[in-house]
C-alpha cells in the first residue's frame, strides 16, 4: 500500500509538471504570436500618427503606381501588378499583353478624377506608399479583386485582400484565367528595364 502511494504522488507530481510546463509554453506562444484580427492592417495603417494624407487628381502610371497633380509618387500598397511590358497566358495558353490591361484598368478606373491617398511611409525610391479611395471605393481592394493584380506580400497582407484575391483566383478573373509570372520575379529577370 505504501508503494502505491508513492507511485501516486510521483505521478501527481510528474503531470503537475507536465502542466505548469504545457502553460508555460502556451504563454510564451500567446505572447509571440498575438491573435490577428480581419482590421489589423487597417488600424496600422489609418491609426499610425505620421500618416500622410495625399488628395488630388489622379494619373495612372502603371498597374500599380499612380501620379497626383503631377507631383506626387504613389506606390499602392500590398499590391504588386504585372510590369507594362509584361506578357502572360491566357486561359488557352495563349501570350497576352498582361502589363498593358492591367495598367489600363488603372487608368480607366481613376484617371482625371480626385482621389485619397493614406500613406505610412515612403519606400526606397521617395515614393509615397498608399492606401487610395476614389470616393468610397478602395482601389487598392479593386484591383485584387478584379485581378489585375496580385498581393505583394502575404505575409504582411491583411485577411480582407487575402480573401478577395483568393476569390477572384477561384473566378479566374484577370490573370488569374491562365498563367504568369508574378511580378517580382518578371523584374529580377528584367533588372535593367525595372526599378520597382
Amino acid at each position: 500500500m505504501k508503494k502505491i502511494r508513492i507511485n501516486r504522488k510521483h505521478s501527481l507530481r510528474s503531470a503537475l509538471i507536465i502542466l505548469i510546463g504545457a502553460f508555460i509554453g502556451w504563454l510564451f506562444d500567446i505572447t509571440n504570436n498575438p491573435i490577428k484580427t480581419d482590421n489589423k492592417t487597417i488600424i496600422s495603417i489609418e491609426q499610425t500618427s505620421d500618416l500622410e494624407i495625399i488628395e488630388g487628381t489622379a494619373f495612372a502610371v502603371d498597374g500599380d503606381s499612380i501620379k497626383i497633380d503631377k507631383t506626387k509618387n504613389i506606390r499602392l500598397l500590398e499590391i504588386d501588378a504585372p510590369e507594362f511590358s509584361q506578357k502572360c497566358l491566357d486561359k488557352n495558353g495563349y501570350e497576352y499583353k498582361c502589363g498593358e490591361i492591367s495598367s489600363g484598368f488603372l487608368h480607366k478606373l481613376i484617371d482625371n478624377k480626385k482621389i485619397t491617398c493614406k500613406s505610412p511611409k515612403k519606400d526606397i525610391y521617395k515614393r509615397y506608399l498608399a492606401i487610395c479611395y476614389l470616393e468610397e471605393i478602395n482601389i487598392n481592394q479593386t484591383i485584387i479583386k478584379n485581378g489585375m493584380a496580385i498581393i505583394y506580400d502575404i505575409k504582411t497582407a491583411s485577411p480582407q485582400m487575402i480573401k478577395f484575391e483568393s476569390e477572384a483566383k477561384t473566378a479566374r478573373l484577370g490573370i488569374w484565367q491562365g498563367a504568369f509570372l508574378e511580378p517580382k520575379e518578371y523584374r529580377k529577370k528584367n533588372k535593367k528595364k525595372h526599378t520597382n
